[in-house]
């Protein structure tokens, strides 16, 4: 009987292992810190395909199994340099084995090779200081390369910047720790209107970086700070009032406040401008609107040194319709002569519009009955409104006066009598 399992078995003894010859060594050439080149060795003929390479730290607390904490990476054979890095600082083991078309060899024998230790971080470029203020600059950076490592011994653990300055011929000088990985920072309790020089380095586990280039910057003028947005009330026809705060108190005093005002959205038209406001008074009555009209406001603050940043713009606020004149209410008679009189009143009311002239009527009844009305001569003075008539008759006469604007005439005033019989 044919026993295929004993003709098998002899084939299996016929049949000798190949045994593969180890790959050559590696050259491992040192490179920046914490970083190896490696690069394997074959022949052209040898048909190598693909090729892996083992490596690890070596340290007296290595395990005495050779397979074990080994790192391993399989490559093509097109690729003939490794560069590895983040190594951590130490002695490291490197070996490598090559597939060939009788397949893989045994691993070369293990190459040594320690990477650089690293080195203190490079020179940062110079800062890019930013005024705040009167007291606060703001430094930006560009951090260096080390800042993009994971190895601890390479990575940037903080920042130091050095601020100079002079007070009268004396030199000044303190230095920040900024702890945490940024690239900017906020220099505070400066003074104004001084110059500031500011320099930064940079520290990693080998030490602290060279200081940079100087860069300087000098702060702000104390102009007051930017005020609250504005509150307007009790808008009219022509006028509104305006509320503001006051900035908070400092050395340099206020010297007025200003404001602005506009009935674009965008502030590109029609601004009005009110300058020299009293800096102790917190509201005041902005004259000159516009009859229904939509306008929004700013303010801002004054001092020696300048003037402080339009403030936000208050909500916006309407002025009232216009109308016809207020009813003139104080008609009087004044001066009166033989055949001469004078007609007084306080001026009225425009209503929104600019008066365009005046209407007067007079007539020998009290029911103004038969009345004859006439365009008069009105005059302003000492804050009065007035107009002469003459040539009058021993009679009785009664008037009134009314305003007119360009929408119509005003309500007759009360009637005056002025009896020119006696």
């Amino acid at each position: 009987r044919f026993d295929r399992f004993a003709v098998a078995d002899a084939m299996a003894l016929d049949v000798a292992p190949v045994v593969l010859p180890p790959a050559a060594e590696p050259i491992v050439l040192p490179v920046p810190p914490g970083a190896v080149k490696v690069m394997p060795r074959w022949a052209e003929e040898d048909e190598v395909s693909k090729w892996r390479v083992k490596y690890r730290l070596h340290s007296p607390h290595t395990p005495a199994d050779p397979d074990s904490e080994w790192i391993e990476l399989e490559l093509r054979h097109f690729t003939r340099e490794l560069p590895l890095s983040n190594l951590p600082a130490g002695q490291h083991h490197f070996k490598v084995a090559i597939e060939t078309p009788d397949g893989w060899s045994d691993w070369s024998s293990v190459v040594e090779c320690e990477p650089p230790c690293p080195q203190v971080p490079s020179k940062l470029a110079a800062l890019l200081p930013e005024v705040l203020g009167v007291d606060e600059i703001k430094l930006r950076w560009s951090p260096p390369l080390d800042a993009a490592t994971v190895i601890a011994d390479l990575q940037i653990l903080r920042y130091k910047i050095r601020v100079n300055w002079q007070e009268g011929e004396e030199p000044l000088s303190r230095e920040i720790i900024a702890e945490d990985a940024t690239d900017s920072f906020i220099v505070t309790d400066l003074k104004s209107l001084t110059d500031y020089t500011f320099q930064i380095a940079t520290e990693n586990s080998a030490g602290w970086s060279e200081w940079s280039e100087p860069s300087t910057k000098q702060t702000d003028p104390p102009v007051p700070k930017t005020l609250n947005q504005p509150t307007l009330r009790r808008a009219t026809h022509h006028s509104a009032v305006i509320q503001w705060q006051h900035p908070p108190f400092t050395d340099v005093p206020v010297d007025s406040f200003s404001f602005r005002h506009t009935t674009s959205a965008d502030w590109s038209n029609e601004v009005v401008e009110i300058t020299d406001v009293s800096p102790s008074l917190s509201q005041y009555v902005i004259p000159g609107l516009r009859p229904g009209q939509v306008y929004i406001f700013q303010v801002r603050a004054v001092n020696r040194y300048g003037m402080g940043i339009w403030s936000e713009s208050s909500i916006p606020i309407r002025t009232t319709d216009g109308h016809i004149p207020a009813k003139i209410e104080t008609l009087k008679a004044s001066d009166v002569y033989k055949s001469f009189m004078r007609l007084k009143w306080s001026p009225v009311d425009e209503n929104g519009y600019p008066i365009t002239g005046y209407l007067l009527r007079y007539a020998h009844a009290e029911d103004m009955a038969d009345a004859v009305e006439a365009v008069p001569t009105v005059v302003r003075d000492n804050g009065c409104d007035s107009c002469d008539i003459r040539h009058l008759r021993k009679l009785k006469y009664y008037f009134q006066a009314a305003a007119i604007n360009q929408l119509g005439m005003a309500e007759w005033s009360n009637v005056v009598l002025v009896d020119m019989s006696t």
